[in-house]
């Protein structure tokens, strides 16, 4: 276990994490953690996934259950003509 010191910064109080520590869980500066309280009265960080990555997986998802019988062509006319610009 390690021991870190609160720091005053502006109104409010930042901790600093230890490098190592970042390392293991898989987090950056500038990643995005969320702050709560359990039962037994601790503090607790939970990384929030980052949320275009998850449309990204979902989409994904789709795309990849899609076959070529269940797409839908909407071309139309104005689609088929040639224009000159």
């Amino acid at each position: 276990m390690t021991s870190v010191a609160l720091k005053k910064w502006g109104n409010s109080v930042g901790v600093r994490i230890p490098c190592t520590f970042l390392k293991e869980v898989h987090l950056a500066p500038g990643d995005v953690l969320e702050v709560s309280i359990n039962e037994q009265g601790s503090l607790l960080l939970t990384p929030t996934k980052n949320k275009q990555h998850d449309w990204l997986e979902q989409f994904n998802k789709i795309a990849d259950s899609m076959n070529a019988e269940e797409t839908i062509n909407l071309s139309n006319q104005f689609d088929e003509e040639d224009w000159t610009w």
